[in-house]
């Protein structure tokens, strides 16, 4: 058996040990942590020094990963969702787009991957978020564990990406007043 669909069961395995567990699975698979995660980094950026401009463009970039190259791949790619695919995989809610890559860790990978310039603290803080996410997915049944390591390549490629444009932007802006 391929690695894979071996680490997803072992994961998976722990979806319906009990409903306080499962509770705790869908808390951080599903949206309940990723508005969170955005309502923290937002007080943060407002309260700890970052800058406004660099919480925008931190959160737009995320936002251009999950809805833009992550749905661009998804639209070439369709890789079912494991609970569809694998017959005796579990599942605690119920998905309908494709599987690869993980929209909710490319989004959360993106924004540490961008911050981490600004604020180490707080990167290392999302970096581990996500990956706590991107497990908590695969328990859940919506992802294979190869879709969270996708989404979070991804996810840290187009971080570093937009950070480096808003560097450039930036750059370029004092340089011509």
């Amino acid at each position: 058996m391929h690695w894979d669909i071996q680490l997803f069961y072992f994961l998976n395995s722990f979806a319906g040990k009990s409903d306080f567990f499962d509770s705790c699975i869908v808390f951080f698979a599903e949206h309940y942590l990723y508005f969170i995660l955005a309502v923290f980094v937002f007080v943060l950026v407002l309260l700890k020094g970052l800058y406004y401009k660099i919480g925008v463009a931190a959160v737009l970039s995320a936002l251009i990963a999950r809805f833009g190259a992550a749905s661009l791949i998804r639209y070439f790619y369709h890789r079912p969702r494991p609970f569809i695919a694998l017959p005796s995989a579990r599942h605690l809610f119920e998905k309908t787009s494709y599987s690869f890559p993980s929209g909710h860790v490319i989004f959360v990978f993106t924004l540490a991957a961008f911050i981490f310039f600004y604020n180490k603290k707080l990167a290392y803080f999302l970096f581990a978020s996500g990956l706590v996410m991107g497990i908590a997915r695969v328990a859940a049944g919506a992802h294979y564990p190869s879709d969270v390591l996708g989404g979070m390549a991804l996810g840290i490629g187009i971080g570093l990406i937009f950070q480096k444009i808003s560097e450039f932007l930036k750059t370029t802006k004092n340089g011509h007043e």
